[in-house]
């Protein structure tokens, strides 16, 4: 047997780029591995001809259904795909059955599922019915006509015609029924179909193509991809119930990991049935009282397993500790997760050691069942009936009465030994349990210390960072206070004559964006630029579509940013000529010095306005003197 187990190295199937997979052969006894990408995988696919090919996941090959079918159909009908993590993670499922593994080792997990799907472990992939189609028709394209034509079309339509007989009488042969339609074609046969109620492997026709004929053989597909498993798997659980009123159950596996808590008030028997066994077979019945109710007894009956009854009434306090860490409804599910857990204590040493001697390739959970039961790990590991004795008689040696009255009082007093052993067995257990039953109350109580020590921890650290949010708003409070004494200074010097104008500290983008949110730049505003460095037309003409009343500088700007005011008749004035203050949002310029510098650049502006026009009447007769003269 062949099997390609393979899990995805980096990329993903559903990438751009060409994913890389792990590629782990199992071969009879020899195994290797390959790093490949996916052409060279499916390469390697037809090149073996493996009988499985092993993933936990179909879609780390696939990304979606029409490319898992497009690859089946390149691929053997005999090679199955096979999917090991289904229920259960493959770590899970590789620990069930004694493999070696590490979950971040791509090379790993590819063992993992080939070796599982040798162990007879996972669920087929089948996306094809047991239908199979067999289509035959044309292989090339008749052509637009001509004085042959008809000729050429009758020799096609004769050898489609020709090949679906032989088809045909290959299936008759091995007796394979069928459906077929056809369509008829000049001279012959256009199309031939025939349907077949059968797997596509039991079909003895492959695809192939002739020089006038190509005939194509597909499996039917399924609405939906199913998943069949190679063999049945039997889960194995622990199940613990309070009965009455309301019925609790509880329901763990045999590695103790709770798989359901359920509680219902008036729940049926036969559902409370039908709930158990939809998570696996009962192996044990577990209650926390030491004689078990009728109820328990009855479902024990039903489901033909173990009775695990406690040797005294599980305490209240004893009940909370072994449930402490799972978060439950009301006492049914409290009491019913504790005889299960219970249950699992009882036998959690033995199986943990039956676990450390099983080896690769055994089913873990069916051994453990079996031990529960009763019967020896060798019986297990050989899953063979017990050879029959041989056929010798043994000569029964001749005993005299001395010799057995010897005996019997030996028995007897091994027997009164074992009396008092017992006694002795019995009287330790209850000391052990009156022990346990100390170490609970005392774990119960360090387990309260410590959640109120977690919870002091927690409190304080949201203290620490309450401190840290108000020292912040603190900061923002000076900050605004700051800004606000700044405004009344302002507006206080805006009354003895002065003008507040807004303030861009750097002729930038950046600044005059942050400006525009938190002050505003509007219609009519006087901007003073503390520093013009590295502003160009770009910067000029955001500041210009705010319509802006005129611009105060520091320093000389760059003559795009010039050109660009002066087209839009927007005053630059040197703040050399001002009287003014920097504060640290805002400027203030004295309002005399301001108009009168406003006044001298619109009579600037208008007397450069008056020179251009002049200019340009001067060119204007230049040129008309020239074309006269």
């Amino acid at each position: 047997m062949i099997v390609f187990g393979v899990d995805v190295l980096k990329g993903s199937s559903r990438s751009r780029t060409s994913p890389k997979y792990a590629l782990y052969v199992v071969e009879n006894d020899r195994e290797w591995s390959r790093e490949v990408s996916k052409n060279r995988l499916l390469r390697y696919v037809r090149e073996h001809k493996p009988d499985f090919i092993a993933t936990d996941n179909i879609y780390e090959l696939f990304k979606d259904k029409q490319d898992l079918i497009s690859f089946l159909k390149t691929v053997e009908p005999k090679t199955k795909l096979v999917q090991t993590a289904g229920k259960h993670s493959l770590s899970k499922m590789a620990k069930r059955y004694g493999i070696q593994m590490d979950p971040k080792n791509p090379f790993d997990e590819a063992r993992a599922s080939a070796l599982l799907v040798k162990y007879g472990v996972g669920d087929v992939v089948s996306v094809f019915g047991d239908r199979t189609i067999i289509k035959v028709s044309r292989n090339r394209s008749l052509g637009k006509g001509g004085w042959r034509q008809n000729k050429y079309r009758r020799k096609v339509h004769n050898s489609v015609r020709h090949v679906f007989r032989e088809i045909k009488k290959i299936l008759d042969e091995r007796g394979i029924e069928y459906v077929e339609e056809v369509r008829e074609g000049y001279g012959g046969l256009a199309k031939g179909i025939l349907i077949i109620e059968q797997p596509r492997e039991n079909v003895p026709i492959n695809s192939f193509r002739l020089k006038d004929v190509q005939v194509r053989v597909e499996a039917i597909e399924k609405e939906k991809i199913e998943f069949v498993p190679l063999r049945k798997q039997q889960t194995y659980t622990i199940v613990g119930i309070d009965p009455g009123t309301t019925v609790g159950i509880a329901i763990l596996d045999l590695e103790g990991n709770v798989l359901a808590v359920e509680s219902k008030k008036g729940w049926g028997y036969s559902d409370v049935v039908e709930f158990a066994l939809s998570f696996g077979k009962p192996l044990i019945i577990a209650t926390d009282k030491k004689s078990p109710p009728e109820y328990i007894l009855k479902m024990r009956a039903s489901f033909n397993c173990i009775l695990h009854s406690p040797k005294e009434d599980i305490s209240v306090e004893k009940k909370k500790a072994l449930t402490s860490r799972i978060k439950l409804l009301n006492d049914h599910e409290r009491d019913a997760l504790a005889s299960a857990i219970d249950a699992y204590n009882s036998y959690k040493n033995k199986l943990k050691n039956i676990e450390k001697k099983i080896p690769e390739g055994f089913d873990a959970d069916e051994i453990k069942a079996g031990i529960i039961r009763g019967l020896s790990l060798k019986s297990m590991l050989e899953r063979a009936p017990a050879k029959e004795e041989s056929g010798e008689v043994k000569i029964a040696e001749h005993v005299s009465i001395e010799e057995i009255r010897r005996r019997d009082r030996i028995i007897a007093k091994l027997k009164k030994e074992n009396e008092i052993l017992e006694k002795k067995i019995d009287e330790l257990k209850k000391e052990i349990e009156r022990l346990q039953d100390k170490i609970y109350s005392i774990s119960s109580e360090e387990h309260r210390r410590l959640r109120e020590k977690n919870i002091i921890s927690s409190l304080q650290s949201e203290i620490k960072e309450l401190k840290k949010e108000i020292a912040l708003k603190d900061r923002k409070i000076v900050e605004l206070e700051r800004k606000i004494d700044e405004i009344r200074k302002a507006r206080f010097l805006q009354l003895k004559g002065w003008r507040i104008v807004k303030l861009l500290r750097k002729f930038t983008k950046d600044e005059i964006e942050r400006v525009s949110s938190s002050l505003g730049i509007n219609e009519g505003d006087i901007v003073f630029i503390e520093d013009t460095s590295g502003g160009g037309a770009n910067n000029a003409r955001m500041i210009a579509r705010k319509g802006i009343k005129a611009i105060i500088v520091c320093k000389d700007m760059s003559h795009y940013a010039k050109e660009v005011f002066e087209l839009e008749k927007i005053p630059v004035i040197s703040s050399e000529r001002l009287r003014f203050m920097i504060l640290d949002d805002y400027a203030l310029v004295h309002s005399e010095d301001l108009e009168k510098e406003l006044l001298k650049a619109r009579e600037l502006a208008e007397k450069r306005s008056i020179e251009r026009i002049e200019k340009l009447i001067a060119e204007y007769k230049s040129a008309r003197n020239r074309l006269i003269s």
